[in-house]
């Protein structure tokens, strides 16, 4: 594609989402959204702040359990890689804080970026079976549609099965590793680096950093259902702990793509519906969401941008290397490719 048109594109989507935020934000109901901000109490939005920052931690911890075995940086690298990935998802649209994550872990580590995107996708992995354990807890423990129970269900019963038919194929024999010879085609180079992608995550994810990774996501979505709360109770909005689930539940529902900037309107557009459905003024409950995003969103972009430039300093560049690995010697991840006997070996090396 040609350097001009990739530029018009661009240009044209910039304009586009511009258009579209200056039309959400003419339908908003700014009269009654300031007057909720206005008096809400800011100790108990500290309070909801700092429990959105333990969730970004429970993050961080579950992204270092899977990059420990690979020679990964320290837990403070971590999170502030972390922090980082949280203010590009809050300032692009899609998922772009998970690319910019990996680039950025795999140039101060040196690890290769197949491995550290396996780390990635192991823990969006561990993120939605959180999800799946908070949707089955809001539909059994509250008073909610009896086809979202049968849902939640079912789709727990499809995580499990995955999961077990996963680990049944990792016993079957070591796994196969991909060759590395360099190809003109780009399909069998992509072919190549997803085999790898898969390769990685099959031995990084061992039963204990699982259950240690699982452990930290259900304390990251206790944390971010305690922020929502304490939100909406600093704001005088009676939407109660189910209420704040459901809106919970119902915001990340698309968290894999994000179609706005921080999902910016979609978020209380969401929120708003949720509230409306349990009787609740939808206008209020506009006022809460975007105070969310600023309790939440703000301080967290601010606080990643000031620490991820240091990521960036040339003279810093490299200087974040593995835990007692040279750069030179830091492998794709510790296979050999010879005999089974060496394959359980090597996979014993990352207990």
């Amino acid at each position: 594609m040609k350097p001009a048109l990739v530029r018009y594109a661009r240009l044209g989507a910039i304009a586009l989402l511009i258009a579209g935020m200056l039309a959400y934000a003419r339908r908003i109901p700014w009269a009654p959204a300031v007057a909720t901000m206005r008096h809400a109490s800011p100790g108990l939005l500290l309070l909801a702040l700092c429990f959105h920052f333990v969730a970004l931690t429970g993050k961080a911890g579950i992204w270092w359990t899977f990059l420990t075995p690979l020679g990964g940086p320290r837990f403070r690298t971590v999170g502030r890689g972390t922090l980082l990935g949280a203010t590009l998802n809050s300032l692009f649209v899609g998922s772009s804080g998970e690319a910019g994550r990996v680039l950025l872990m795999s140039r101060l580590t040196g690890i290769s970026s197949a491995s550290v995107l396996a780390t990635v996708v192991l823990e969006r992995a561990v993120d939605l079976c959180g999800f799946l354990t908070t949707l089955a807890a809001a539909a059994f423990l509250f008073p909610t549609a009896r086809a979202l129970a049968l849902g939640a269900a079912a789709a727990l019963g499809v995580a499990i099965a995955l999961a077990t038919a996963l680990r049944a194929r990792s016993h079957r024999g070591g796994p196969r590793v991909p060759s590395y010879v360099a190809s003109s085609s780009f399909v069998q180079r992509s072919r190549t680096y997803i085999q790898r992608v898969f390769l990685s995550t099959r031995t990084i994810a061992t039963r204990r950093r699982l259950a240690i990774a699982l452990a930290l996501t259900l304390v990251d979505w206790c944390a971010e259902l305690a922020s929502y709360s304490i939100v909406a109770r600093a704001a005088h909005f009676p939407i109660g702990v189910s209420g704040s689930l459901l809106a919970l539940l119902a915001v990340n529902v698309g968290f894999l793509v994000r179609v706005t900037p921080g999902n910016v309107g979609v978020f209380e557009l969401v929120y708003a519906a949720v509230a409306h459905s349990l009787g609740l003024s939808t206008e209020v409950a506009i006022g809460v969401g975007l105070m969310l995003h600023l309790v939440q969103d703000v301080p967290t972009a601010l606080l990643g941008l000031t620490l991820g430039m240091r990521f960036f300093a040339p003279m810093r560049m490299g200087a974040v290397r593995a835990r007692g690995i040279p750069a030179a010697q830091q492998p794709l991840i510790a296979i050999p490719t010879s005999t089974a006997p060496q394959t359980e070996q090597a996979r014993g090396a990352f207990l």
